[in-house]
């Protein structure tokens, strides 16, 4: 099944995309029909009011969690020079307030700044997982989705003690998130995709997720060890070679660009680039 959130008359609800066209499945909020388990999905299953929406917004707006891995394929740390094989997962986050829906302009804060794409196979958490190991780990994730990682690249890199990563990676509008979600059901193996980024058409990324070091049931068994992941959480995995920073020169986003982030079996994610200044 695949899940969106849209708005029509200026009010948001949760629909389930059919061959038909997206049906109204009753829910406001993706956070509740998530809570709502296997009622929920049942319900949006059985949605048959079609409904026309105005625009799509990102399937969880403002995510609980959102919590991301760096340096997953060996393609990324092979192209930067400064990275290291970690002997364990790199997780950062971003700030749920930085997240925005298809179409919505990714917006570069200053005429200076350094704007770099990253393509990521996200997924989202069903039920609380604490303590999980690696072979139940699926059974916790309610679906998978597409997370673009815009990266502020001169402030994440700043020659200062641990950098600005949160700060780099949280900028506004830097989490473009969507279009959907496709349940765990009918995407059941997260290591047999590909993904894919392209700016104003031009292909920049291109990897299968079979490339990642640590796989999804392997980056739950570390996270959860550590935290309990939430009902709602978004959970990226990395990105592979072919972001901008590290060209020669370094092709960074500039307003007027275009950007399309895609997994296969789920989806593309598209928005413009505009200067916030």
């Amino acid at each position: 099944m695949r899940l969106v959130t849209y708005e029509k008359d200026g009010v948001a609800a949760v629909g389930a995309r059919t061959n038909e066209g997206i049906m109204a499945t009753g829910y406001t909020s993706m956070l509740d029909l998530i809570a709502d388990g296997e009622k929920g999905l049942f319900r949006a299953r059985a949605a048959d009011q079609l409904v026309h929406p105005d625009r799509l917004l990102a399937p969880i707006p403002r995510p609980p969690k959102i919590l991301c891995s760096g340096i997953n394929y060996a393609s990324h740390k092979e192209e930067n020079p400064g990275a290291e094989f970690n002997p364990e997962p790199y997780f950062f986050s971003k700030l749920p307030s930085s997240v925005v829906g298809p179409g919505e302009p990714i917006v570069i804060p200053t005429a200076d700044s350094e704007i770099d794409y990253e393509v990521e196979l996200a997924f989202v958490i069903g039920k609380p997982a604490k303590h999980v190991p690696a072979k139940e780990a699926l059974e916790h994730i309610f679906g998978y989705t597409v997370l673009h990682d815009v990266s502020a690249r001169h402030i994440q890199f700043k020659p200062i003690q641990g950098g600005q990563i949160t700060l780099g990676k949280g900028v506004d509008t830097f989490c473009p998130l969507g279009p959907e979600i496709a349940t765990s059901d009918e995407l059941t193996d997260p290591s047999a995709l590909h993904v894919r980024a392209f700016v104003n058409g031009e292909q920049r990324q291109s990897s299968p997720t079979s490339d990642m070091l640590f796989d999804v049931p392997f980056l739950i068994e570390f996270l959860s060890e550590i935290i309990t992941l939430e009902p709602g959480d978004v959970i990226s995995t990395g990105s592979p070679a072919g972001v901008g920073t590290f060209m020669d020169p370094p092709a960074y986003l500039k307003p007027g660009d275009e950007v399309t982030v895609e997994v296969e079996e789920i989806g593309a994610l598209t928005n413009p680039v505009v200067a916030g200044w």
